[in-house]
C-alpha cells in the first residue's frame, strides 16, 4: 500500500506539471497572436498615416489619417493603459471606450517616432517596442520590436 501510495503521487505530480505547461504554452500562443493581431492593424494604419505624434511620453501614439486612406480617416489613437493596448477612433486616450487588442502588456512607453535627419529624404517612422507576457514570469516574456514608415509623412 505504501508503495502504491509513492507510485500515486508521482503520477499525481507528473500530471499537474502536464496540465500547467500545456495551461503556459496555450497562454503564451494565445498573446503572440493578440500580438500579430495588434500590430497587423497598427502597421496597416501608421503606414497610411500623414503624421504620428506621441501621448504621454509614449504611452500612446496619435495617428494622422489622411482622406486618402480607405480605412479610416482623421485621428486613430494607440495607447497602454494599465498594462492594455487599445485604439481609440480620437485624438487622446479616454481610460474606456477602445478596442482592446492586448492585455498583458509589460512596456508602460512602448511607441517613438524617429525622424530623418535634414536632407536624407527618410520618411517619419513608428518605433515599437512592446514586451508582454502572458503568465505572469519572467522567463515568458517575450519583445515585439518594429519600426514602420509612414508613407504618407514629410520627407526629412
Amino acid at each position: 500500500m505504501i508503495i502504491l501510495a509513492f507510485i500515486m503521487a508521482g503520477l499525481a505530480n507528473i500530471l499537474t506539471s502536464g496540465s500547467r505547461a500545456a495551461s503556459d504554452a496555450s497562454a503564451r500562443m494565445t498573446g503572440q497572436q493578440n500580438v500579430r493581431d495588434a500590430t497587423d492593424r497598427l502597421d496597416f494604419e501608421a503606414r497610411c498615416a500623414s503624421n504620428a505624434s506621441l501621448i504621454s511620453s509614449g504611452a500612446g501614439v496619435a495617428l494622422t489619417m489622411p482622406s486618402t486612406c480607405s480605412h479610416a480617416t482623421g485621428t486613430v489613437s494607440w495607447c497602454v493603459e494599465s498594462g492594455v493596448l487599445m485604439r481609440f477612433t480620437s485624438a487622446g486616450c479616454p481610460t474606456s471606450g477602445g478596442q482592446i487588442f492586448i492585455r498583458t502588456v509589460t512596456t508602460p512607453t512602448p511607441f517613438s517616432i524617429v525622424n530623418g535627419t535634414a536632407g536624407s529624404g527618410q520618411l517619419p517612422q513608428l518605433a515599437i517596442r512592446l514586451t508582454v507576457n502572458t503568465t505572469g514570469r519572467a522567463s515568458d516574456a517575450f519583445t515585439l520590436t518594429d519600426s514602420i514608415a509612414l508613407r504618407n509623412g514629410t520627407r526629412a
